[in-house]
Order: structure tokens, then sequence, then C-alpha cells
């Protein structure tokens, strides 16, 4: 709803990913490239796999349905605007917002989930529905005309969840059952569920459930569910002797995948508080049973092993080890298969990972792929015209149709600006800019016409390196002077798609404004 709605509503094009596209990194950033996306709405989990210079285009990501980490923010935010998001579907979908500020830093706390949004109401209440004060910590209720009228079917749910609302003239408000507190500056910052509902990336769950269907198996007399770093961890006791494994698979054909609990721990007995009721915070670190079977006896082997064990999060692992059977799903199936392209150079997909999802499986897959026929990558001739791609006519069509001194004309544009202190070596930077220049074909690239029909020109030797002039600026017009710099168009016909700018604010401090035009 909220993607189709939004998207649709603002007059923009929606890009909807197909069902490969989201379970392989690789793919899912071509798709976004090619389909010349510049708002994306993911979970953050999604961006734990992906590489943000491989989706430069994308400009504004939407965040949601999961808890944003600082180090996550940090990565992003650095490259593109962040959104961080809050709202459950009672309330149709979105009902707080934040874009986050730039200078995260993995040390910080984890980023905030916004103010409320136009035609929405956010308490955060204590035990006898009163406000608490800022900075304490109470439970999220939530009211306006977003608000859903029940569940149906499900009175008694409803009539727990949906509760009459003291505040703005009466009405019914949503309990949600997550806890969060307000900063000074009127932002929201979540701090866990108030009830036993736990959400694993993006899916709610009711440990409870789990629990019953764990205790259903004939040799279980007593289970227990928590989530754990982002997994569902389960606890089981039993007078017999009990395989993880066995209960893990009797657990998989009468639950969703998702509620599947990643790693079985089998105990003498549950712990208690002193009133009887299981004490969770006294359970044990799960159990992963590992280290059973052949050892590496390969590099290839043992090079899989550690991935499986740093993906995993695990200790040791054996070439027969299931990586789905170690608590492994499809998402950190898709982190395991960019590390395998990393570190062995190998194109492997999610789905050879479900094929063969041991060690063992996974290092042949690594075989035959290194001793296929890889053709490798020469120069090749040029034909004496090269059609623009379509990116390209895109950037030459706006470049016309906007001018180069035009409002609009840098509407396209890149800026990035960097404060240096020092003396300057103008020769060595301008080498380094030619380096760059010289290794990205795209830098060096002009798109005169013949015949009215544009074609790409690419450049070579000096002609092709951007020649920095060093003009003397007054700090008090710095952001004016940054500002003109950096909206001025590109004539593409005859000037290559990037410009370099060296300002001197002072003897020994220059700002380098860097201005790419994408």
């Amino acid at each position: 709803v909220l993607d189709i709605a939004a998207t649709l509503a603002s007059g923009g094009t929606l890009a909807i990913a197909t069902g490969e596209e989201r379970t392989d990194p690789q793919a899912l950033a071509e798709m976004i490239r090619n389909s010349g996306v510049t708002v994306a709405s993911v979970v953050p989990s999604l961006l734990s796999v992906l590489d943000p210079r491989a989706v430069p285009g994308v400009r504004n990501w939407v965040l949601g349905a999961e808890r944003l980490t600082a180090d996550l923010a940090a990565k992003w935010r650095a490259r593109a605007g962040l959104w961080n998001t809050y709202g459950p579907t009672e309330a149709t979908v979105m009902t707080t917002a934040v874009e986050l500020p730039t200078g995260f830093t993995p040390d910080d706390e984890a980023p905030s989930i916004g103010s409320p949004l136009p035609n929405t109401r956010v308490y955060v209440l204590d035990d006898f529905l009163r406000p608490v004060p800022i900075g304490a910590t109470g439970e999220v209720y939530l009211a306006g005309p977003g608000l859903a009228r029940g569940y149906l079917g499900r009175r008694e749910l409803t009539a727990e969840r949906f509760v009459a609302c003291p505040y703005a003239g009466g009405g019914r408000m949503y309990r949600t059952g997550d806890l969060a507190r307000w900063s000074p500056d009127g932002l929201l910052h979540f701090r866990g569920r108030a009830d036993e509902q736990v959400k694993i990336r993006g899916f709610r769950i009711e440990p409870g459930e789990i629990e019953s269907v764990l205790a259903a198996h004939p040799d279980v007399t007593q289970a227990t569910v928590i989530a754990r770093d982002d997994r569902l961890a389960a606890y089981a006791v039993s007078g017999a002797s009990l395989d993880p494994a066995a209960i893990r698979e009797f657990a998989a054909t009468r639950l969703p995948a998702h509620m599947v609990p990643a790693t079985v721990t089998i105990l003498d007995a549950l712990p208690l508080t002193p009133n009887g009721k299981v004490d969770k915070t006294a359970l044990p670190a799960p159990e992963t049973v590992t280290g059973h079977g052949r050892a590496p006896s390969t590099p290839a082997e043992e090079i899989l092993c550690s991935l499986f064990s740093d993906v995993l999060g695990i200790g040791e692992v054996r070439i027969d080890d299931d990586f789905f059977q170690l608590g492994g799903d499809s998402l950190l199936g898709m982190r395991l298969v960019a590390r395998i392209r990393a570190v062995l150079d190998t194109e492997l997909g999610i789905r050879d990972v479900f094929a063969a999802p041991t060690v063992a499986g996974i290092a042949r897959l690594v075989g035959d792929a290194a001793a296929g026929n890889r053709v490798a990558l020469r120069p090749q001739s040029r034909p004496d015209d090269v059609p623009l791609s379509f990116g390209q006519q895109r950037m030459w069509f706006l470049s016309r149709m906007d001018g180069v001194d035009s409002e609009a004309a840098g509407a396209y544009n890149l800026p990035l600006a960097l404060r240096m202190e020092g003396e300057l070596d103008l020769q060595a930077l301008e080498a380094a800019l030619g380096d760059v220049a010289d290794r990205h074909e795209s830098l060096r690239t002009v798109y005169p016409d013949r015949e009215g029909k544009p074609r790409q020109h690419i450049l070579a030797g000096p002609d092709a390196h951007p020649r920095p002039a060093v003009v003397d600026t007054e700090e008090s017009r710095l952001d004016e002077t940054l500002a003109g710099l950096s909206s001025r168009g590109f004539d593409l016909s005859v000037e290559l798609p990037w410009r370099v700018s060296l300002l001197r604010v002072a003897p020994r401090e220059f700002v380098l404004l860097l201005v790419v035009h994408h």
C-alpha cells in the first residue's frame, strides 16, 4: 500500500524487484541502476548486504519495519539521504519519520524513529495512560484518521489493542506494545517491546505460538523461545535424548520459515524466577551444533568454513555442516554469497546455497566455477561512431534542454567539497586527477554531434585531464561561490562530465570542489 500509493500519487514510476533480484544483492543493485531508481523503500537488514557504491543513483533510502543500527546509518548516510520511519500496519503503515543528519558514527546511539507525520498523533504513556516526562520510557500509543477499526472477527484482541483515547477529544488509540522515549528535540527513540511480541527482519512474531509447536513434539516436556541477535533461539527440556536438528525439522513442517528457530538448545530444566516463571534473562547462550563431521582438506574448504563461521556468528564449522541447520536464512545466505564473491572471486547465486547448503557442496560449486572457461577481458576495437548508452542519452538530452546557464542546469550535478590545510602541490594534484581520468573512460567522454546525432568521443592524454585553476575566495563568500560553481551546467558536446575547482581561502587553506554530472 505504501509503495504503490506514495509512488504513483506523487507522479513517480514504481520499480519492483523480482523474487530472484530480492535474494541476490548483485542482481538487485543492477536492477536499481538499470531502472534509474532515485528513492528506495527497504528494510535496514537489506542495506547490510548491499554496497553503497553499487547503487550510486539512489538519492534517498526510506527504511522501516526493523530497528536501524548506528553503524548501518553511518555507512549509508555518508552517501545518500536516509529516512528512518516507524509505524505498524494498524495505523496504515507509517506514523513517524525523520531524515537522519550526517555525521553518524558506529558508536552512537541507535538513530531516532522520527516525529509524528501530519494527521497522526503519537503518545508515550505509562501504565495509567498518563504521558511520561521527556527522556522517560513509556509505551507508544497511536491515534488519528489512519487508525484501523480493529481485527476482523477477533473482538477480544481488538478490545485489548484499540482502547479509548483520553486526549484530543476522545476517540480511540492503538496500543502498539512498543516502548519509546521522547528526546528534548521532539524525536521518538525506540526502546524495545512492552510485551512478548518480537520483530525479526520485519516479521512480527509471537514466541508463544512457536513454543506451542515445540511442546507438541512427543519428546519435549517444556519449551521457550526468545529473540537473540535478530534470530529466534529455542530452548527445550526432555527426559529423552533429543537431537536439536530433529526439533528444528519438526518445527519447519508446522511453521512458516520466518518462525522456525535458528538454534535449539537442549536443557535439563528451564531457569525460573522466584515466582515460578521462566527466567529468560538466565537462559544460556544458544548452542549451535558444529564441529562434527569431516574437517576441511582443501584451501577452498578452509576458506568456506571460515566464511560460514563469520556470517553465522558461530564457532567451528566442518564441511558437512548445513548452512540452514546452523541458523542460516535467505538474508544470511545473501551475505554468504557476497562474501564468497569477494574472497574467492567466484560467481554463485542464492539458489546455489539452497541447492548445496554444506561447505562441501559449495566447495564443489566453487571448484566447477573456477575450472570453467572464463573468458579474459581484453580491449576490443571500437567503430568510428559509438552510440550513446541510455544513461548518456538522458544526460545529453537534459543538458541540451536545460542549457548551461539555466536554473535547472545543475539539477543532476553531484558536488563534493573537501577542505584542506597545508602547502599546495598543484602538479601532484593534477597528476592524481589525471590518473583517475585515465582509469575511467566515462570521465573522459564527450558527446559531440554528427549531423544532429550525438555520439561518444573518448578523449585520451592531456586533453582528457581536468586542470583545476587556483582561485582566491574570501571566507565570507565561500558558500556563495561553492553554490554557484555546483549549480553551473555542463556542455557535454565539448566538456567532460566532471569539473574540479580549487578555492584558496587563506595562504595555506584550500577548498577542493569536485562536481560530477550524473
